[in-house]
């Protein structure tokens, strides 16, 4: 971080995961011989699942907390049962109601009704649920629209706009799919995509480091 600065350092949060992979597979596999873990390959996957999106997490608050971001903002890790998501982020499905895959929430604390409120999927590889997320996007802006009457009609579908929700994705990308065509397609469903990775990518792919100029610019 020293040598990056604090707000460049989110676009290596890849490298500093890969780098405690022999650390984290130590401690996995002396739980394993213990006897408390008995499935190491699902250990890893959860373990670098929930790591990734802790670290995510701390490196905003830490921005934060050393005014790099808007000190009003809430960041909010698994808010599943937040009353924003709850109340506002529910589609009606007939009689079943649809809720986003949300790992990170993002809203305005003295701006709430006149602010977006942001969500974000974040995972280590496009091999999670990132089309979850997308195809949930997608299934919003139909909801909320005034010319889907027909498809709404069809399938029961039911939204109270009444936020303004954004939905980003956040990814350590491990093996590289992003550059994949197919991949590049269904990201184009979010409004936010970011990479903890440093270079150049293809729209609408961005640096993770991106995000703290994306969130001034949002919350001014």
């Amino acid at each position: 971080m020293r040598k990056v600065g604090a707000e460049k350092a989110l676009s290596y949060l890849t490298e500093v995961m890969q780098n405690s992979t022999a650390n984290v597979e130590q401690i996995i596999q002396e739980q394993v011989r213990s006897g408390k873990i008995s499935d190491a390959a699902q250990a890893r996957k959860a373990i670098a699942g929930n790591a990734f999106q802790g670290l995510v997490a701390y490196a905003l608050i830490y921005l934060q907390s050393n005014d790099l971001i808007n000190r009003n903002l809430v960041i909010t890790l698994k808010p599943k049962k937040h009353k924003l998501i709850e109340n506002y982020a529910a589609i009606r499905i007939g009689g079943d109601v649809q809720k986003p895959d949300v790992d990170l929430m993002i809203y305005h604390s003295a701006k709430l009704e006149h602010s977006p409120v942001l969500i974000f999927s974040l995972k280590t590889s496009l091999r999670e649920r990132a089309g979850q997320t997308y195809k949930w996007k997608l299934l919003m802006d139909i909801a909320a629209s005034q010319d889907c009457l027909q498809i709404k009609q069809k399938y029961g579908l039911g939204f109270d706009v009444q936020k303004d929700f954004k939905i980003g994705f956040i990814t350590a990308n491990f093996y590289d799919e992003i550059t994949q065509p197919q991949q590049i397609s269904m990201l184009k469903f979010f409004d936010f995509v970011y990479l903890t990775k440093t270079g150049k990518f293809r729209p609408p792919v961005k640096e993770f480091s991106e995000i703290v100029s994306d969130l001034n610019s949002l919350y001014k």
